[in-house]
């Protein structure tokens, strides 16, 4: 199942810091977190900085523990953070058809 996450990162958090946090989490095996498969990874050269992640998973398990990768090695990385299922446009036309 597909599901998009938006995020904001805290203005105080050094994006080089968030960088090396990054390529840490992904060199140890923690993010993603088993099960989970990165489909799109963004972020925006905006302050605050913010992106979109679209991930897919099977489980709550799965998403909460890709979320804690995150939050447990550096804690207050996000102001905020919110993650819902997705569809695909081409998927959801016809469904919107049926009625």
């Amino acid at each position: 199942m597909l599901f998009l996450a938006y995020w904001e990162l805290n203005s105080d958090k050094d994006i080089r810091e968030v960088a090396k946090l990054a390529g840490e989490l992904t060199k140890s095996g923690k993010w993603p977190a088993k099960g989970v498969k990165i489909h799109v990874y963004t972020i925006t050269p905006s302050i605050p900085q913010w992106g979109v992640t679209i991930v897919e998973g099977e489980s709550e398990e799965q998403l909460f523990n890709n979320l804690l990768a995150w939050i447990t090695a550096k804690p207050g990385i996000f102001k905020t953070y919110e993650i819902a299922p997705a569809l695909p446009v081409e998927k959801a036309i016809p469904l919107a058809f049926k009625y």
